[in-house]
């Protein structure tokens, strides 16, 4: 029989970095001050990045063990010590027995967990954007969806919440708002998608009620833009109703319902309609985000030929809010090759990649939807 080398890289050996949380527990327990601390919680964390997917070379993993016998002796001098320097000595055997099932062959066959599955789904998927396979990406992360409702529970009401249980090398808080924008572009050439992304709007919003107001406006939004690109239009009406009652000061919330009329629709614009929603916006004295909305009336205004009125709208942009908003505008652009979007984009609430410090979604979200 051959064996199998301990350095063949496989997959993350959740099993094996368990055996270090007893050793870090220890250390924790010393009392040692902070400076100290991080010269002996440096080499732990050096010793599991070795160790963690089963590709370390075993003189490697026993050099650092040393290392960390003799910082614990340096540091901690003056402080009992048995108790960690016991943990160090129950990880080198454990990882003694590891590498002689190693080198005989006989590693018991690592279990793939729903964590680590739903990581690699999750990977996998921005593999696939970057080769511009849409629909198999979303294919991934439809499936990674499943996995995320099979691992929360009730107390995690958002995904910050997620994310701290799981400790994934993805993070879901991000990842979520990325399959909505994913599913609403494979749904540009398959129909299918917009059915998809209706439903997994929908278990998203009941899955994490407590969401930060951002997501839940950017997940109402996404349940009503697909329920009106299949052409159920009285139930979007009611879902963008409901956001902007429950939300009348979040700008996003009139912007989406507005766009529905002229920016994201193949049907006739009802500009007046769209100007209507957006005047209700501006109508709020509390309103968030105004400036935002004051450039969609603008663009509305350009759109449908109105310039009398998009010069009111400039002229207010001119004002004395444009000073402060200049301090998060976007770089000047100089030069095409300066401002290509990455691929895959970022999430709609991470800074846009331009570098203009604003979120994605109030900067070039929409025009790189447009330009796909």
């Amino acid at each position: 029989m051959t064996g199998r080398s301990s350095r063949d890289r496989e997959r993350y050996d959740g099993q094996r970095v368990a055996h270090l949380q007893p050793l870090k527990d220890a250390v924790g327990q010393l009392g040692l001050p902070l400076l100290r601390l991080r010269k002996i919680t440096a080499i732990i964390a050096a010793l599991e990045v070795q160790i963690e997917d089963g590709g370390d070379e075993p003189a490697v993993t026993a050099l650092l063990l040393d290392a960390l016998r003799a910082a614990l002796r340096c540091q901690g001098e003056g402080v009992p010590l048995a108790a960690a320097l016991h943990a160090v000595d129950t990880v080198a055997r454990a990882d003694s027995i590891h590498q002689e099932q190693a080198r005989a062959g006989l590693l018991p066959p690592g279990e793939v967990t729903a964590a680590e599955r739903l990581d690699a789904l999750i990977q996998e998927g921005y593999q696939l954007l970057d080769t511009q396979q849409t629909t198999a990406a979303c294919a991934r992360w439809l499936e990674a969806w499943t996995l995320v409702r099979q691992l929360a529970t009730p107390a995690m009401r958002t995904p910050s919440a997620f994310d701290q249980a799981h400790a994934l090398v993805q993070v879901v808080f991000n990842w979520s708002q990325d399959l909505a924008m994913e599913l609403s572009n494979a749904a540009l050439g398959d129909p299918v998608y917009d059915a998809h992304r209706l439903r997994y709007a929908r278990e998203f919003l009941a899955q994490f009620p407590d969401a930060d107001t951002d997501m839940r406006i950017n997940f109402t939004r996404a349940e009503g833009e697909a329920l009106w690109r299949l052409g159920r239009q009285a139930e979007a009406e009611a879902v963008y109703a409901a956001l902007v009652e429950r939300l009348p000061e979040e700008a996003w919330a009139y912007i989406g319902w507005a766009d529905q009329y002229w920016l994201e629709t193949e049907r006739p614009h009802a500009y007046t309609t769209a100007v209507a929603i957006l005047q209700r916006a501006l109508a709020r004295p509390g309103l968030h985000d105004r400036r935002d909305v004051l450039e969609r009336l603008r663009d509305l205004y350009a759109a449908s030929g109105q310039p009398q009125e998009q010069a009111a709208i400039v002229a207010q942009l001119k004002s004395g809010a444009q000073v402060r908003a200049t301090l998060q505008a976007p770089p000047p652009r100089t030069g095409a090759a300066l401002l290509v979007p990455p691929s895959p984009k970022p999430g709609r609430n991470a800074p846009c990649w331009c570098g203009s410090g604003r979120k994605y979604k109030h900067c070039h979200l929409e025009a790189d939807r447009h330009q796909t």
